[in-house]
């Protein structure tokens, strides 16, 4: 998997970007708000439709424009496609692949599995349980193949049920009515997340044990409801006065969990700040892995400011982690020498200063 050609418009400060990657590393570096990140982000935006910091729309958008346009040319073995996603301010979007128009953008997810490593990951320790359901969501889309299907069908059962617990004239029955459905999708997404939690706890014990420095690391999985006392359908039934008192649904897999511990407690506690860098810099590079054993697939690697806080045996141990796969790898540093391990590994790498949101290609040193 490689972007052999990426133009972003009117993307933050980046107000018009044209570059050809070219190398196994493309480095961006600069000072502190210059742009690099919004280049990475450019990136996450045009698989998916929003940035990976989860930015609003309104503040990716550059000031006194209407719109952001991210396109890209990608090439995958033998073939090469051409995709791009525009999205305005006043909600319309449009995503293109090869020059068809997409009713969706799980399309372009799919032609541009990518990963970020760095201190966007630390939000998994710190953040909610939504931003390590991720996790396992990429997991489940990228490696266990489960179709949009069931999460559209979960989300729409979930917010009716939702709205009908509200609704203080509804009888038990109409309400249950979705919970059939609701149960369905739940389980099978359940089911893929528990199979993509076990392939990854395995992967990342394999990649942790090669890694100096840090503590055992415990990876679990909560569904989200006790699948001990039963199915999905048993706890909606059990838990519907609950509900219904509180006007939301809180059993099922949209209340699930990536648990990362450390000797018993929350990683977040047992860490230092550059050992919890490690740890989700692993959590990604066992996902790499992964899609390349189960669907011989490459991702694209986002690497933003790793060097931060990690000494120069740490960064080598990742940075050649990093291209066991052979995967493309944009990143981004204050000063190249930060990443002087890469610029001495010997692989390619194409060097790009950012200036005030204008991009230049200068030499590799």
């Amino acid at each position: 998997m490689r972007i052999t050609q990426l133009e972003i418009q009117r993307f933050r400060a980046l107000e018009q970007v044209s570059i050809s990657p070219s190398a196994d590393f493309v480095l961006f570096y600069g000072d502190n708000g210059a742009g690099k990140t919004s280049i990475l982000e450019a990136i996450s935006f045009l698989a998916t439709g929003r940035s990976f910091l989860g930015t609003r729309l309104p503040n990716i958008v550059q000031q006194g424009a209407r719109d952001v346009l991210v396109s890209a040319q990608v090439t995958e073995g033998s073939s090469t496609h051409q995709m791009g996603l525009q999205r305005g301010l006043n909600g319309l979007i449009e995503g293109r692949l090869d020059g068809e128009r997409l009713s969706g953008l799980s399309p372009l997810a799919r032609a541009l599995p990518f990963l970020v490593v760095g201190a966007e990951g630390l939000s998994w320790l710190a953040g909610t349980p939504a931003r390590r359901r991720s996790i396992m969501d990429w997991g489940v889309f990228h490696v266990e193949g489960l179709g949009g299907g069931h999460y559209a069908r979960y989300r729409k059962a979930l917010e009716q049920r939702n709205k009908a617990l509200k609704n203080d004239t509804l009888q038990p029955a109409e309400i249950q009515s979705w919970d059939g459905v609701l149960a369905e999708s739940g389980e099978a997404i359940v089911a893929c997340r528990e199979a993509y939690v076990a392939r990854l706890c395995e992967r990342f014990q394999a990649l942790a044990a090669s890694v100096a420095g840090l503590p055992p690391i415990e990876i679990g999985h909560q569904a989200g409801y006790t699948r001990e006392k039963g199915s999905l359908l048993d706890a909606l039934g059990r838990g519907l006065a609950r509900d219904r008192a509180m006007g939301a649904t809180y059993s099922g897999p949209h209340r699930g969990d990536l648990t990362l511990n450390c000797r018993g407690a929350p990683a977040l506690e047992g860490l230092s700040r550059g050992q919890q860098k490690v740890l989700v810099s692993l959590l990604v590079l066992a996902q790499q892995e992964l899609l390349l054993e189960v669907k011989q697939r490459q991702v694209v690697l986002l690497v933003d400011d790793l060097a931060a806080e990690l000494d120069d045996e740490r960064q080598g141990r990742l940075w050649d982690l990093m291209t066991g796969t052979g995967a493309q790898v944009f990143l981004t540093a204050v000063d190249a020498k930060r990443v002087q391990p890469i610029l001495d590994s010997g692989r390619a790498v194409q060097a790009f200063h950012v200036k005030q949101g204008s991009v230049m290609e200068v030499e590799a040193r």
